[in-house]
């Protein structure tokens, strides 16, 4: 069995999650994270917050998580972009719900249960978009939790060089199952 998930006739763009110990300084292959093209001019940051267990039950993120990555300048700009898209879409979602269909389900909820309610109602506004981003994936991310942290590349190549080039980590796993430790 494969480690790898294909992607099957390619119209769906599903990642493939790298994840290493947070305190591991990730090594890029010399190619562009978004379009692989060879010795890119310029980096991409990414920021990120800590997901934790309180992220959903707080909506607190944990302390920043910052990682750069080799991409063209074009494709960064592109890049930051679909984040940006990504988070103000989130935003909105949210603040639709709270605004706009709360008021209909106010009344129904115990007033000790109103803000554990409203947190409810904004994440089952939010699947739609989670789904979408599940099967729609952004040519490179990250996700940091409290001791690790998910490399996710839709470009499976890239995926499998990254791993390769961070064997020594203390743990490196693709898609979940452990290829090093």
């Amino acid at each position: 069995m494969s480690l790898i998930s294909r992607m099957g006739n390619g119209i769906m763009a599903e990642s493939t999650d790298i994840n290493l110990p947070r305190a591991h300084q990730a090594r890029f292959p010399n190619r562009c994270v978004v379009c692989s093209h060879d010795n890119p001019a310029s980096h991409v940051k990414l920021v990120t917050g800590t997901l934790g267990w309180w992220t959903w039950l707080l909506w607190c993120w944990g302390k920043p998580f910052i990682v750069q990555a080799p991409a063209c300048r074009g494709c960064a700009w592109k890049l930051q972009a679909w984040r940006f898209i990504n988070l103000f879409m989130t935003i909105a979602i949210a603040l639709v719900a709270v605004w706009l269909v709360w008021p209909y389900f106010k009344d129904s909820v115990p007033r000790s249960l109103h803000a554990l309610a409203m947190m409810g109602l904004a994440l089952v506004c939010l699947l739609p978009q989670i789904v979408f981003e599940v099967f729609f994936a952004r040519p490179f991310d990250v996700t940091a939790y409290s001791e690790s942290v998910d490399y996710e590349f839709t470009s499976e190549d890239y995926a499998i060089d990254f791993a390769m080039l961070n064997l020594d980590a203390k743990h490196v796993k693709i898609n979940g199952e452990i290829v090093q430790s």
